[in-house]
């Protein structure tokens, strides 16, 4: 990546007569826990910290880029986004999203776009009565929608809450920036993390025994990380 964006910025400064970096910051990823193989149905996007939770957080948290952007008020609303394709019917996006849900690709899009489509949905802010999105959410219920013209909690709402103790459910949290998916170098389970931990153990001090680490900010169930970050985690 570093050589690719290096000759990318070359390239564009000579054609452009510029000079400088292109880019704001520095190539980050995060290592995934690959999902398990097993899926049991509705109600698994709160649940557990195996393979398919740390997979369908990040890919949830992608397709809410466009919302916390202010480039769509709505995720199928934004076309580049793989929950926008595959609720326009794009096989291969509805392939890649029911792989992060129940990790496997040989499930009817039909049984887990409801699972999907709650997390992305929880409400975020009381809608006014006039703006009422009821959709179909898990089990048959309705789910509102958060309030179209703001996309959920604002910034002061969301510092309020964390400077207060308190912990964002997951589906607000997605809506902000969360650190832990650029930063936290690893992300599953504890044993998914333990055991990269253990594999590396001589890049890391003596002290320090395992590798998982709790995510704050929000109820993040039992995913872990690898880097324990302690300030500005959701901004």
């Amino acid at each position: 990546m570093k050589e690719l964006k290096l000759k990318m910025t070359l390239a564009y400064n000579k054609k452009h007569g510029r000079c400088g970096t292109l880019w704001e910051g520095p190539f980050k990823s995060v290592l995934l826990q690959p999902p398990s193989q097993g899926y049991g149905g509705q109600g698994g996007a709160g649940e557990g910290g195996d393979g398919s939770e740390a997979l369908r957080m990040v890919a949830a948290y992608i397709d809410l880029n466009p919302i916390r952007a202010g480039l769509a008020q709505v995720p199928e609303g934004y076309r580049w986004c793989s929950y926008a394709a595959a609720v326009a019917g794009n096989r291969g996006a509805r392939q890649a999203l029911t792989f992060a849900v129940t990790g496997r690709q040989r499930v009817a899009w039909r049984k887990v776009e409801a699972e999907y489509r709650c997390l992305l949905y929880v409400k975020g802010e009381e809608v006014e009565a006039d703006v009422n999105l009821r959709r179909q959410g898990c089990g048959g219920q309705a789910v509102e929608g958060y309030n179209k013209g703001k996309g959920g909690f604002s910034q002061a709402e969301i510092a309020q809450v964390l400077e207060a103790g308190g912990r964002l459910p997951v589906a607000e949290a997605l809506r902000c920036r969360v650190r832990y998916f650029t930063d936290g170098a690893v992300l599953g389970s504890q044993h998914y993390v333990d055991e990269f931990f253990e594999g590396k153990r001589d890049q890391f001090g003596p002290r320090r025994k395992d590798g998982g680490r709790k995510m704050r900010g929000a109820q993040w169930g039992d995913l872990r990380v690898l880097r324990d970050l302690r300030q500005n985690v959701i901004v």
